[in-house]
């Protein structure tokens, strides 16, 4: 009996401990999100038989991994849409880009990333998130 005691006297030691370690985990919140800088958004023509049907548009986000660039990554924002303006057209000169629609996402967001490595250096932008934006009609 003793024995029984003193095994559940361990076990309730051990779950009061765990509990309260959960309770300080919960109390401290989920951890921060990186901070991120998004680029206005980009232009993207749809083409067909030599002429611009219509447009789409396209946004980029930056998540950046050291927030003590974020500050030098904020201010090349302007460099930083033309560089994606331009991975954008060789998306569609390439194949990437087709009618609109993104159909190599990764060899997009490789391109961009190549971009942000020449402008920052390795390691600074941990993620890009691309989002269709909205389509424009065609033209009458």
């Amino acid at each position: 009996m003793r024995r029984v005691a003193s095994f559940l006297g361990c076990l309730l030691i051990v779950a009061t401990v765990a509990g309260s370690a959960m309770v300080a985990q919960a109390a401290e919140g989920p951890a921060a999100l990186p901070p991120s800088v998004r680029i206005k958004p980009v232009m993207v023509p749809i083409v067909s038989r030599g002429q611009v049907e219509r447009y789409t548009q396209i946004e980029v986000m930056l998540e950046v991994a050291n927030a003590t660039r974020l500050g030098e990554v904020q201010v090349a924002i302007p460099r930083l849409h033309d560089a994606a303006l331009r991975a954008v057209y060789l998306g569609i000169e390439e194949g990437w880009i087709v009618r609109g629609n993104i159909a190599n996402m990764p060899a997009l967001r490789r391109k961009i990333d190549e971009e942000s490595v020449k402008l920052f250096g390795k390691d600074v932008v941990s993620r890009i998130l691309i989002t269709p934006l909205a389509r424009q009609s065609s033209f009458p």
